[in-house]
């Protein structure tokens, strides 16, 4: 006998039998499992007769689009050995909450402004290595 459940379904019986239907999908059982299978709102499945009431519509959900990637930034071999060095001592009052450097402590330390992409395409040399 093969059954098939609209929802999840546990069958078990007083001998300590348990089957398991996921919904949707036919299973083969015997006919002792498949009468307390129905009887627990299961359905005989038949191949050639497919209830279109139980086919689901399909749900689409709009993909926001993505943000064109913005092109590689050189790395600043300069700015990678300060960063490292700043890595190494560990001072958190120079790191942001995320673990990324702050702009102030290298812009300070290194004497120029440094801009957000190139300091952070240099973090990202260094954790990446």
């Amino acid at each position: 006998m093969k059954i098939v459940s609209k929802d999840s379904l546990r069958v078990t019986t007083l001998g300590g039998t348990a089957v398991l239907f996921e919904a949707g999908v036919p299973r083969e059982i015997s006919a002792e499992i498949g009468l307390i299978a129905i009887q627990m709102g299961a359905k005989e499945y038949d191949e050639k007769k497919i209830e279109e009431s139980e086919a689901e519509d399909a749900v689409f959900e709009k993909i926001e689009e993505v943000a064109p990637q913005k092109p590689s930034v050189p790395v600043d071999d300069e700015l990678v050995t300060f960063l490292e060095k700043m890595m190494d001592e560990g001072d958190p009052s120079n790191f942001k909450a995320d673990g990324y450097p702050k702009a102030a402590a290298v812009n300070k330390a290194l004497g120029r402004t440094v801009d957000t992409d190139a300091r952070e395409a240099a973090w990202e040399s260094i954790l990446n290595s």
